[in-house]
């Protein structure tokens, strides 16, 4: 099995960071030609992975429904730059 870590900087403001590149990269190298499984996974509680298709919007309207289901204010227990 290998293995590749790779670090996302995501600033101050929701944003959807395409890893495509990335993944695609580590996909071809390690298979050498053949078969494989790609697993991404993500170390913090507040960050997410989707498989989306991007482009004409999509990442948009993504961005839009996380506002509108998990709206910023003072509604949650979980505050950023808190210990744990």
């Amino acid at each position: 099995m290998q293995t590749t870590t790779f670090r996302v900087h995501t600033g101050g403001r929701d944003a959807v960071h395409d890893i495509t590149r990335q993944c695609e990269q580590f996909a071809r190298e390690s298979a050498a030609g053949g078969d494989g499984l790609l697993n991404v996974f993500v170390p913090h509680a507040t960050a997410g992975v989707a498989i989306l298709e991007l482009g004409a919007d999509s990442d948009h309207d993504l961005l839009t429904v996380l506002a509108r289901l998990l709206p910023a204010g003072e509604a949650w227990r979980h505050a950023h730059g808190s210990p744990g």
